[in-house]
């Protein structure tokens, strides 16, 4: 288990590396990068562009791109060994790319480390805490670390996470809801830009989730925070998050919105021909379907074309005998594009 809390601070940023043996390393920094769309500015907070990592030979990850807004939750999906885990270390300094360019506020993770990571807060499987210390403890002394981080931060973190009546008790105390409540107290006292969460609900009961899902919106609303999560619990992210990451095989699958992916209808047909149908789907609008079991299936984006594509059937001389419309969650996209059913 390991913890990077990397931290802002103003007018001076000071990032803070805590290792799982205490050992901590620090450097001061500033910078955003900001991206000119016509007239509309847009705060790139995060950004991959084609990397890779290759690892005695094998490559683990495959020219991967995403990117991530000033207070906007990217959900990082992809199944066990897909490439999540290498790619949270990369962005967090832990491991090094191969090639391809990792930005954070506009600062190389690879050439102005110290700059870019001045801007981050992170956990990684899961926060580490002393046990036989309060949370104010813990709190305060990571906080002697830097001279800019006042008593009035570590108070606002505290409050912001909502354990105000229990940061005096002991962490060995605390449920796991309430460690992972500190862990991010930790990451947010210096005021990051990105937040970077691997796993955030692990162990969790139902009101623990719900809990943690209600801060980090707040976190991302309220105080602009971008958060980047890693999870396996994909009912969560198409509640948390503004948009989705899928992995597979170290390669990015999709980058979407959750609206957009959400609002995606998969239609079933069968008609009087079913090859002619998937012919005409490609050629007039370029939808790719395929026939199963003695239908035909189709993921459709736009659902008011539907009954142009019936209509079109029937003008060319199809029986239409069967026509059936699914509204796909996330999970049924996620297993859609990783596993192709």
């Amino acid at each position: 288990m390991y913890s990077v809390l990397c931290t802002l601070a103003s007018p001076r940023q000071i990032v803070i590396c805590q290792d799982t043996f205490g050992i901590c390393n620090f450097a001061v920094s500033t910078g955003i990068s900001i991206r000119q769309w016509g007239d509309k500015v847009e705060k790139e907070v995060l950004t991959l562009e084609n990397v890779h990592k290759t690892i005695s030979g094998r490559k683990i990850i495959k020219g991967i791109s995403f990117s991530i807004k000033e207070g906007e939750v990217l959900g990082f999906l992809g199944p066990n060994g897909a490439g999540k885990s290498t790619t949270l270390r990369m962005i967090v300094g832990l491991s090094r790319p191969s090639s391809g360019k990792i930005e954070i506020c506009g600062h190389s993770i690879v050439k102005d480390y110290v700059k870019a990571m001045s801007n981050v807060g992170s956990i990684i499987e899961g926060p580490d805490l002393y046990g036989y210390m309060s949370g104010m403890d813990n709190l305060e002394m990571l906080a002697a670390m830097d001279r800019n981080v006042t008593k009035k931060d570590i108070l606002d973190a505290v409050k912001l996470v909502d354990m105000e009546k229990h940061i005096k008790d002991k962490v060995n105390t605390y449920s796991l809801g309430m460690k992972q409540r500190m862990g991010l107290a930790q990451a947010i006292m210096k005021h990051p830009k990105l937040l970077i969460l691997d796993e955030p609900t692990n162990g969790l009961d139902p009101a623990g989730i719900n809990e943690l899902r209600n801060l980090i919106k707040k976190l991302s609303k309220e105080e602009k925070i971008s958060v980047l999560i890693s999870s396996h619990l994909i009912a969560e992210i198409e509640l948390i998050c503004d948009k989705v990451s899928i992995i597979k095989d170290g390669s990015i699958l999709k980058n979407a919105s959750v609206d957009e992916l959400i609002n995606t209808n998969e239609v079933f047909w069968q008609l009087s021909d079913n090859e002619k149908a998937c012919k005409i789907l490609k050629e007039q609008w370029g939808i790719s379907a395929e026939i199963r079991n003695g239908k035909i299936e189709a993921v459709i984006d736009d659902e008011e074309i539907i009954d142009e594509i019936n209509s079109c059937f029937i003008k060319e001389g199809l029986k239409v005998k069967f026509v059936d419309i699914k509204h796909k969650n996330l999970e049924d996209l996620f297993l859609n594009i990783t596993e192709g059913k």
